[in-house]
């Protein structure tokens, strides 16, 4: 199935095409979860929506989670990365790529954490993010 996500005030139009099985997780919901083993896509399917929300609701902010994350390269970073090339989305459209993070439309940001050093401080900073995306090991 595809799905057409358009950002508000903006004639650019995406073609998602997304699964079947991920399709009731397309609907609103206060928390999205999804259990399968390597390669189901799940990783895949949630790289998109977060970008695909950042797209309609312009200043998210996002938060990609991994269980235990030694350097941005074992982060979600690079997979959202390459998404962003392969939706053809870029500069012009609101996402540039930094180190550490990446800004997106109308001053949001997507950030990259581990848990496995998190402390109360670290994860009371997260306050006011609206998305996080949590990875396995």
């Amino acid at each position: 199935m595809t799905r057409i996500a358009a950002a508000k005030n903006r004639a650019r139009i995406l073609r998602i095409e997304t699964p079947r099985v991920f399709l009731p997780l397309l609907q609103d919901a206060r928390y999205k979860g999804a259990y399968g083993g390597r390669g189901s896509g799940k990783s895949h399917f949630f790289a998109e929506l977060l970008i695909e929300d950042c797209l309609i609701q312009p200043g998210l902010l996002g938060v990609c989670i991994r269980e235990v994350q030694k350097s941005l390269k074992d982060s979600s970073k690079r997979l959202i990365e390459t998404k962003l090339k392969d939706l053809g989305l870029g500069e012009a459209d609101g996402f540039k790529v930094f180190e550490k993070q990446i800004q997106t439309p109308g001053d949001g940001v997507i950030i990259f954490a581990g848990m496995h050093d998190a402390t109360a401080e670290r994860i009371k900073s997260l306050e006011g993010f609206q998305r996080a995306s949590n990875h396995g090991p």
